[in-house]
């Protein structure tokens, strides 16, 4: 194999590596009411309670369906705290941020959610 053709097949494979892992990067969209900047993942639809770590200080969603604990990313404590504390089964819709393991919720049973950034 010479040189020239080796030089090539090391380009196009640098090439394909960078489409590949801008087309898999998170994108960023500004928010229309609060004007604010945030990273959009993958969306999900997550079945499962609200519940508090004390150990990091936040709220987090305990997920049934799909099993998984997450972060919540833009917290409103009056409203989590309340649906802590009636334990009861909610419908989260929302995308992760920053990885898997931290989410941003856009809804709660079907309602717009709006917390704290």
């Amino acid at each position: 194999m010479g040189i020239k053709r080796l030089t090539r097949i090391i380009l196009v494979l640098l090439v394909i590596t960078v489409f590949a892992t801008v087309g898999c990067a998170q994108r960023q969209t500004q928010s229309p009411s609060t004007g604010v900047m945030k990273l959009e993942g993958t969306k999900v639809t997550i079945t499962g309670k609200i519940g508090y770590m004390k150990s990091a200080g936040v709220y987090v969603v305990r997920g049934e369906a799909p099993p998984d604990e997450l972060f919540i990313v833009n917290q409103d404590p009056k409203l989590l705290e309340n649906l802590m504390k009636s334990g009861k089964t909610v419908t989260i819709e929302g995308h992760y941020t920053i990885g898997a393991d931290h989410l941003y919720i856009e809804k709660i049973d079907g309602k717009a959610y709006r917390g704290k950034e």
